[in-house]
């Protein structure tokens, strides 16, 4: 089965995490800029229910944060967390491991 590894780390340690992932074996990514806060960080806030002032506490407390994620193997997942644990020790970081039950692929239009 395939798993769509995703891994959570703070900005300034997406290197440390590449660097992890890619001498555990993957061979291709992807990533994603967002912005989180922890639990830690969330606690205590209350914010009004209309989405201006929702989007406008995420924009003022939250952190840069960066997702990698890699579709790969099952038998590979144990290796490359381990691998991200190790690099990562004593970062912020989240792995979740998610199992692909379909992949489709779309060629597009072929040209003649």
């Amino acid at each position: 089965m395939k798993v769509h590894l995703r891994v959570f780390v703070e900005i300034e340690n997406l290197g440390k995490a590449m660097n992890a992932l890619t001498d555990a074996g993957i061979t291709g990514f992807y990533i994603l800029e967002y912005k989180g806060m922890s639990p830690q960080d969330w606690t205590g806030f209350s914010i009004k229910e209309d989405p201006e002032s929702a989007i406008e506490m995420i924009r003022h407390h939250s952190k840069d944060a960066i997702l990698v994620c890699s579709v790969v193997d099952e038998e590979m997942v144990d290796g490359l967390v381990e691998s991200v644990t190790s690099a990562l020790e004593g970062e912020k970081f989240t792995v979740l491991e998610v199992p692909i039950r379909r992949i489709v692929v779309g060629q597009g239009k072929s040209e003649k």
